[in-house]
């Protein structure tokens, strides 16, 4: 999926996004090939491949499955299309230029983990294409080109294949710096393949590269700066060329990225290892290093007084990234008092609070959901667009805290002066972020913004990023505090944004809305279900049962008709007994009696034959029967014979059904022969039941008169519940014998 819908996009070009562009005549080909029609003509498929990459030059933007899986059924159709295209077309896909504009696209985009292997495929296409003979020989491919797909395969998963590629081309390498052998190494790491490490290091003077002091603390740096312990710990621990011992510079590295992942018996050998005794160079490590051990602001302030004195040197060698990384530590740990006493420390150590200072500040307060904090902080020390430009995982944070707060709706402002840059630079947000915003936009029902909102960022997110915004709008849809209208448009746009929603949660969505006693919109629903192409997505027979069975309840025959239309038309449910239940009672409750009784007899003659909620149901159909006495009272004989169970809801519908057709006689002796008739005895419910399905307030009065005297205290406990007046009189509340299909 991106966007919304490709069909959003038919009306006209103003409306598609820069992510979209070329993406419709590809689903036209996609399409095309699935039901064997006549493919977009070649000089529009190739345009279209042509303009999804030079779109994504200057902003690449991220690549999901769908995008990926369409660019490789376009490339292998124009692949095997190649000799017929003519010069025009073959160069929108197969010149140099687009070859290396798409292996440049596809390097700097971010890959969605799903769509992966689908994107490194199109890659090697590229590659491939770029290494053929196209009458210069083979393998002319340019030195930028091969870095970049050498890259491409490495942060991916493949730096085995990356390996290949250097050595297959490695007389175009000499002097690359930085190596590419540092980017395969990084990918090795990542992996965390410490054997495979080894041996590439190990190999590495074959090709006249050395693993040496330098490349390593190149390469540690690099995965520090990217939050990877792991693989910065495996490079470390990587033997160097000619038994070299690592700078103290990567040393101070790993032992902070340690530090701030908790490792600290891991790095302590390492820190043990520096020259004693604070340095120039290793003072700031140093301080963090008593951080860690437990030292609070003030006994970090003694430390730095017993140093500095013993040594003046140190003074001018703390500098305000050292009181940095405390906070970042202070930060990692969850420590906000720590931050909070360290904001008192430049003046005292002679520092100048600088930007990176305030954004800890402000990350800690982020941390402790403090708003208040968060909120001075940010008009007095923080640019929002400083922070949304730069600093991109703490604005996620920050915007889900305000969204999260209770005081969210007079923090809007705000919340939008922080997205305005956003938007403008077109910032990838963090699937979470979409989420608080979707639901504070949601309750201000600003609905125009929930959809430019989420067009076009869901189809930058994986399969949980999305899971986490549709799990926003179905609680907002299923909400029942929210108008019917408001719920169906965030409906309509949930529709169009998740068209992969399973069955079970539209079913979910459908009795929903059978809820809010829409049982026209419960029907669209449904409709909408068996309008779904993958018939992987369309009714089940427990949505059929589930739908027939809401209908029942609000007795509407309009759309019973159209659903069992749409069952007759649907090869692939079989009627099973659950079904025809629901058809019998759904019937039954728009008082068409001779139809429900046409689909009992159905179920009589079907394999499976009636359940014991077959046979409520048929008493069901008996209150609006032109004979319903005489066939309620010839089915009761009938499972007395067969010595089927009689239950209390069962033989309650069987007095429903007498009182409904005003018969008082048959209805009070039914109750008062119920203990002898199947063991319990009448309750306050079962008097309450005769009322209720009593058609008129006369037959009511005449039933109370009669309770009044036969059952003086069932009378008096159910006179406690509450009666309201309906077309046929006064009715109890809650008092009800509703029969599941």
């Amino acid at each position: 999926m991106f966007a919304f819908n490709i069909s959003s996009m038919e009306g006209g070009g103003s409306h598609i996004l820069p992510s979209e562009k070329g993406l419709k005549p590809m689903v036209d080909l996609k399409r095309s090939l699935e039901d064997r029609s006549r493919a977009p003509p070649n000089f529009t498929l190739a345009r279209a491949f042509q303009l999804f990459f030079s779109t994504r030059v200057e902003t690449p933007g991220s690549i999901n499955l769908f995008q990926a899986r369409l660019l490789s059924i376009t490339w292998k159709h124009m692949k095997a299309q190649q000799n017929e295209l003519d010069d025009k077309e073959w160069d929108k896909v197969f010149s140099i230029e687009s070859l290396e504009r798409m292996l440049f696209v596809l390097s700097e985009s971010e890959c969605l983990p799903e769509a992966r292997d689908t994107m490194l495929k199109i890659a090697r296409f590229a590659y491939l294409e770029l290494c053929a003979d196209h009458g210069f020989g083979p393998n002319t491919i340019s030195r930028p080109a091969l870095l970049l797909y050498i890259n491409l395969l490495s942060v991916n998963g493949k730096p085995e294949e990356a390996r290949q590629v250097i050595i297959n081309f490695g007389g175009q390498f000499r002097g690359a710096k930085p190596s590419p052998w540092l980017t395969v190494l990084k990918g090795v790491a990542m992996k965390d393949d410490r054997p495979q490490l080894r041996k590439i290091t190990q190999e590495l003077d074959q090709y006249g590269v050395k693993f040496d002091q330098s490349s390593q603390e190149e390469l540690i740096n690099i995965l520090v700066a990217q939050g990877l312990f792991n693989a910065a710990q495996t490079i470390f621990e990587c033997p160097l060329a000619g038994n070299g011992e690592p700078s103290i510079a990567a040393k101070i590295a790993v032992v902070k990225s340690a530090i701030l992942h908790s490792q600290l018996d891991w790095a302590r050998p390492i820190f043990q290892s520096l020259p004693q005794g604070p340095t120039s160079e290793t003072v700031g490590i140093n301080l963090l290093w008593e951080a860690a051990q437990g030292s609070n602001a003030i006994l970090l302030g003694k430390k730095v007084n017993s140093w500095t004195s013993k040594n003046p040197h140190l003074k001018e060698a703390i500098t305000i990234l050292d009181l940095n990384a405390l906070m970042e530590y202070a930060n990692a740990v969850q420590n906000p008092q720590l931050v909070i006493d360290l904001e008192e420390q430049p003046e005292k150590w002679g520092l100048i609070a600088n930007e990176q200072t305030y954004l800890l500040q402000l990350e800690s307060a982020v941390n402790s959901s403090d708003v208040e904090r968060t909120l001075k902080i940010l008009e007095s020390t923080i640019d929002p667009s400083t922070l949304a430009s730069d600093y991109l995982p703490l604005a996620n944070r920050l915007i889900v805290m305000l969204c999260a707060s209770k005081q969210s709706g007079a923090l809007f402002e705000r919340i939008s002066a922080l997205l305005d840059p956003l938007f403008q630079d077109h910032v990838r947000l963090d699937p979470q972020t979409v989420t608080a915003l979707t639901r504070m936009l949601l309750y201000r029902r600003d609905f125009g913004a929930v959809s430019e909102l989420l067009r076009p960022r869901l189809g930058t997110f994986d399969s949980e990023g999305k899971s986490l915004v549709r799990t926003a709008l179905i609680d907002y849809i299923m909400d029942r505090s929210q108008s019917d209208k408001n719920v169906w448009t965030i409906y309509e746009l949930f529709k169009v944004a998740f068209p992969e929603t399973g069955v079970s949660t539209r079913t979910e969505l459908m009795g929903s809305f059978f809820d809010r006693n829409r049982s026209d919109l419960a029907a669209l629903v449904f409709g909408h279900m068996r309008q779904a192409e993958d018939l992987t997505r369309r009714p089940k027979p427990d949505t059929y049962a589930r739908c027939l069975q809401g209908i029942a309840r609000a007795a509407d025959q309009k759309n019973l008709e159209l659903v069992h239309n749409m069952l007759k038309l649907d090869l692939e449910v079989e009627l099973n007994t659950r079904i025809l239940n629901g058809l019998m009672l759904a019937y039954a409750a728009c008082e068409i009696p001779e139809k429900s009784m046409e689909i009992f007899r159905q179920i009589l003659q079907s394999d499976e034959g009636p359940s014991h909620k077959t046979l409520a149901i048929f008493f069901k159909a008996c209150e609006s029967h032109a004979d319903g006495t005489h066939e309620a009272t010839k089915m009761l004989k009938k499972i007395k014979k067969l010595d089927i169970e009689i239950d209390r809801r069962l033989y309650s519908s069987y007095i429903e059904a007498l009182a409904a057709q005003c018969d008082f006689d048959l209805a009070t002796e039914a109750i008062d022969n119920m203990e002898s008739e199947i063991g319990l005895a009448p309750t306050s419910t079962t008097i309450g039941l005769f009322y209720n399905a009593s058609p008129s307030q006369y037959a009511k009065d005449k039933i109370e008169a009669w309770a009044r005297e036969k059952y003086p205290d069932l009378w008096a406990h159910l006179s406690k519940t509450k009666r309201t007046d309906c077309d046929e009189g006064l009715k109890f509340d809650g008092i009800t014998n509703e029969t599941w299909v």
